[in-house]
């Protein structure tokens, strides 16, 4: 379990931001929020794939899940946004923005395993 405690922690930090009243930034499709999304939710994903890969349980249908219960995480934060903070837009380029950063992350995960001649995949 101790590997996922950052995912946990950065999790609590998400979910905090977006319930937040602070400043809400238009709506569009490229924006410093949408930026945001990307990385607080490739982040996600990275904590997520990293402590997979520390659990010895990275495997390519595990970096998968993890894409989908991130993008997930991002998309149920929208409709929470919508349903329980009016002070909050519910935007479906965050999500897309969400799911963006998860796979990126992925593919830099990725990347940076193989460039270390760590093991990438395991079957």
């Amino acid at each position: 379990m101790k590997p996922f405690l950052p995912v946990l922690v950065w999790a609590a930090v998400i979910f905090y931001l977006s319930i937040d009243a602070g400043i809400q930034m238009p709506a569009s499709i490229i924006s410093g929020d949408k930026l945001g999304h990307l990385f607080a939710y490739g982040l996600l994903n990275w904590l997520v794939l990293r402590a997979l890969d520390l659990k010895k349980q990275y495997t390519k249908k595990t970096a998968f899940a993890a894409i989908i219960v991130v993008t997930a995480y991002g998309i149920a934060m929208e409709f929470i946004q919508l349903e329980f903070f009016p002070n909050r837009y519910f935007e479906y380029w965050d999500m897309v923005a969400n799911f963006t950063g998860a796979l990126l992350s992925y593919f830099a995960f990725i990347f940076i395993s193989f460039k270390h001649n760590q093991h990438g995949f395991r079957s």
